[in-house]
């Protein structure tokens, strides 16, 4: 406290004699105390300064990415949803005309019961699913020309359809002549998958996986074959002898 009253002294003694000396600050002379005040002021006016300057560095720098951050997002979302009234010159393909495409329409009359129902879209997609079930299936080939030479069926209903109706239909051993022993062998075990009969054999059930109305829904331990009607009876027991299998 003394310091700073010794200090107002100084300054105005300092300041009566500059007015009164004719020559300016000329003769004038600071005392030690006067002059480290002097000092030390002019230091933190410096400092005061430069602090300034750098804080309005900085927010003018953040101002301005913000504003550049905010014409990105602009700019984005600009291109993401183009105005409605913009006429542009690019050209764009044309639409794909189909008109002219044939539909082959299967008919569904034949298929099996549990997929009779179903429309064209699940019927492509359940076959789009379980077709690699029959990816180097041993059974698959000789069936797959069954279809083919003798059945005359060259389109998706080999997957949707019996490839006999051994539940409804008594046959005889003519039936079979000349069949190669999968179809036969086939033949029989698809009245067990008919009933949904999980199969243990990996290559019988990836057959039968292949084909859209099966669903594996009775372990072997739980199915009897109380469960098969007269007609399927007599049938298996034909085919048992005729399995070479």
């Amino acid at each position: 406290m003394g310091e700073f009253l010794d200090l107002i002294d100084d300054v105005h003694y300092g300041m009566r004699k500059l007015f009164k000396n004719k020559k300016g600050f000329e003769g004038i002379t600071l005392s030690p105390t006067m002059k480290r005040w002097g000092i030390e002021l002019g230091v933190a006016l410096i400092v005061g300064i430069v602090a300034g300057c750098i804080t309005f560095g900085l927010l003018n720098k953040e101002d301005k990415s913000l504003k550049v951050s905010e014409e990105k997002a602009v700019a984005i979302e600009d291109t993401k949803t183009p105005a409605a009234n913009d006429n542009t010159d690019e050209s764009t393909e044309p639409e794909e005309d189909f008109s002219d495409v044939v539909i082959t329409v299967v008919d569904p009359s034949s298929y099996a019961p549990a997929v009779a129902d179903w429309s064209a879209d699940q019927i492509n997609a359940a076959i789009s699913e379980r077709k690699g079930y029959l990816e180097g299936n041993k059974y698959w080939p000789a069936v797959s020309s069954y279809w083919e030479t003798t059945r005359s069926v060259t389109d998706i209903s080999c997957y949707c359809q019996y490839l006999f109706n051994t539940d409804k239909t008594v046959y005889q051993a003519s039936d079979f002549s000349g069949l190669a022993p999968e179809v036969i062998h086939m033949a029989k075990n698809e009245i067990y998958a008919r009933h949904g009969y999980a199969f243990k054999d990996t290559e019988i059930y990836n057959y039968f996986m292949g084909q859209i109305w099966y669903t594996p829904s009775i372990l072997p331990k739980d199915f009897t074959e109380d469960t098969f009607s007269e007609t399927e009876v007599k049938n298996l027991d034909l085919l048992n002898s005729l399995d070479p299998m």
